[in-house]
């Protein structure tokens, strides 16, 4: 095996640039219209047959332990991994060709890939089984791990205390980690042969797989080097190029500020050309590492036509036509891309038009200017004007809803007491607002009773209901006590567990009922509740309008920065759930009195903001 130098795959690339860009295109416009709908479609069969049409959370755990889920997810993974292999098949098929000295068939190339599809997704299905099978040992030693050493308290506590027992569980984690890396890279590379041989040299899956690990034998710590340094330089690239976009706004746009037309055009180009950048690096990481794989499997020779080619190589000669571009074509190409950048500029503009609806939910409470789920921090709730305030309750020993998060109280008062097996007397000569300043040193749980009748016809309260263990009594508990108080129009309830929300809109038909969400394998959208609560890491555009068409709200957690904030007013969230209500309301009052064009800068991103450029100090109560 010859390793090729990086002078002699840019000389691939220069020559076979052109090809590789339209065949890449052609692919993924092929796999965005039939291809990737096809597998959205088989993953929405396996979810109807497990009988979960909402998979969330701890449920992805429970569905993947289902025969049918665990099935699923190996097909599912093999699905999407066989939608990479395929666009590397056309990119390897086209170099084939222009390294041949012929024209590149790009329709042909792409004809083809998609004619090995059954072999591809076969070869994929046994990659994924062996990951699995591989990472399996792996992911039982952390399992083991964490029942050893981090099951005794509420998993709050040890990451915010790291007691001796987490450090030593940290570092056991991060020697699990890098023995999984060097795992799955070393399969990295004793697969990294089998695509090209199964479209080459007509072997079938098992047979390519089989041949690969035998060619990259005494080859693996320096293809290991190649591909690590390879993803290093996407990364860098990917990130400098967003980087200098951003800067590049930040500089410009405010010299515009006063000239409407100008400044659309200016926001347009930047988004088009960061979004073009971007989808070039993506097509460019994509060819540059089908490039590097056909170097060490063996181009043909330009100057040799077919001579010493594997076995499989096709090639049709046809003359080539290469010529310089014409000015006018240029010129054409600038009005497009003028014309282009306008509209986008334009459309920003008239979406920053749109009025603000966020409601800032306060999370825990103020719990940022007082210790969480107390009164007091309630009560810094109602004084910094949030909309509404979000609590978590659990059922105690004695049949008491009280206010509080974790499991037990390790993390805020340093007792053992699980609040499940503790009766509320108990957990009432805890203190736990010492941890977060000695002056709130008089502040214990609350029962819900409470925390709602210091809300009442002050705040509105979101009542998450909180499970470290089934208790099927808990939401019936909750909304007796809500229904003595008469607040059911002043009351939200959500659960980490759609059935805890099925069971409360089973019960209150009319209450809005949400489902909160750290992650999910399906559409969370067509969850029969009123609102999402997501983890803002899940939430973009495109979510938020199927929530929205589907007649729900969506709300995003845990939003503390004013960046964070300022993009999801941005986005059109209709909730955010902060841990500094204050400055939430201050950024939305200000907000208000922008004029447009000023929306629209902070709306398109293309500012980068600093903590203090949308806080007003004097009306900052933090």
């Amino acid at each position: 095996m010859r390793f090729a130098t990086v002078k002699e795959l840019v000389a691939i690339l220069r020559r076979s640039y052109r090809p590789l860009l339209l065949t890449s295109l052609l692919y993924r416009a092929i796999a965005a219209i039939m291809l990737a709908p096809l597998v959205a479609g088989l993953a929405g069969l396996f979810f109807s047959a497990s009988g979960r049409l909402v998979v969330a959370n701890e449920e992805i755990a429970a569905f993947v332990l289902q025969p049918v889920g665990c099935i699923g997810l190996v097909i599912i993974a093999a699905c999407s991994l066989a939608l990479i292999a395929l666009e590397q098949a056309c990119l390897m098929l086209v170099l084939v060709d222009r390294e041949a000295d012929m024209k590149a068939r790009i329709w042909s190339s792409v004809r083809s890939a998609l004619a090995h599809s059954f072999e591809i997704l076969g070869l994929a299905v046994r990659i994924v089984l062996r990951i699995i099978a591989s990472s399996s040992p792996f992911i039982i030693l952390a399992g083991l791990i964490y029942a050893a050493l981090l099951r005794e308290h509420d998993i709050n506590y040890y990451l915010t205390a790291w007691p001796p027992e987490f450090i030593l569980a940290t570092i056991g984690a991060l020697c699990i980690a890098g023995g999984l890396i060097f795992v799955l890279m070393r399969i990295a590379v004793r697969v990294i042969f089998a695509l090209p041989i199964l479209l080459f040299e007509e072997q079938k899956p098992w047979q390519a797989l089989a041949a690969s690990r035998l060619r990259s034998q005494g080859h693996g710590r320096s293809m290991a080097m190649s591909i690590g340094a390879w993803g290093v330089a996407v990364l860098v690239i990917s990130s400098l190029t967003a980087a200098v976009f951003f800067r590049t706004g930040r500089l410009t746009i405010p010299l515009f500020l006063g000239h409407t037309p100008f400044l659309a055009v200016l926001i347009g180009l930047l988004v088009l050309g960061l979004t073009l950048c971007q989808f070039v690096i993506s097509i460019g990481s994509f060819s540059t590492f089908s490039a590097m794989i056909m170097a060490w499997y063996g181009l043909p020779r330009p100057d040799s036509a077919l001579k010493g080619t594997p076995t499989g190589f096709k090639a049709v000669s046809t003359n080539q036509r290469q010529g310089p571009v014409a000015g006018r074509m240029v010129i054409i190409g600038a009005v497009i891309a003028l014309g282009l950048a306008a509209a986008t500029g334009w459309l920003l503009l008239s979406r920053a038009d749109l009025k603000d609806r966020t409601e800032v939910v306060a999370h825990r409470g103020a719990s940022a200017s007082a210790p969480e789920n107390t009164l007091a921090a309630v009560q810094q709730t109602i004084v910094q004007g949030a909309d509404w305030l979000e609590i978590d309750v659990q059922r105690t020993a004695d049949d008491r809803v009280v206010v509080v998060h974790d499991r037990d109280l390790m993390r805020l008062g340093r007792s053992p007491l699980v609040v499940r097996q503790a009766t509320y007397a108990q957990l009432a000569t805890i203190d736990v607002g010492s941890w977060f300043d000695p002056k709130f040193a008089d502040q214990r749980i609350p029962p819900l009773e409470a925390v709602l009748k210091l809300c009442m016809d002050r705040i509105r309260v979101i009542i998450e209901l909180k499970y470290y263990d089934w208790d099927p009594l808990l939401a019936d508990r909750v909304i007796g006590i809500v229904e003595d108080l008469s607040m059911g129009n002043q009351v939200a309830i959500m659960s980490l567990k759609p059935e805890a929300a099925a069971q409360v809109k089973r019960r209150r038909p009319r209450w809005r009922v949400g489902l909160l969400a750290a992650s999910a394998l399906t559409d969370l959208t067509r969850a029969e509740v009123d609102f999402l609560a997501l983890h803002s890491r899940m939430v973009n555009p495109g979510l938020l309008g199927r929530a929205h068409r589907q007649g729900k709200t969506l709300q995003v957690w845990t939003i503390n920065d004013p960046v964070g904030m300022t993009t999801m007013f941005g986005m059109g969230v209709d909730a955010i759930i902060t841990d500094k209500p204050g400055l939430a309301v201050s950024l939305l009052a200000q907000r208000r009195e922008m004029d447009p064009v000023e929306r629209m800068l902070v709306t398109a991103g293309l500012i980068v903001l600093g903590d203090q450029e949308h806080v007003d100090p004097k009306s900052d109560s933090l």
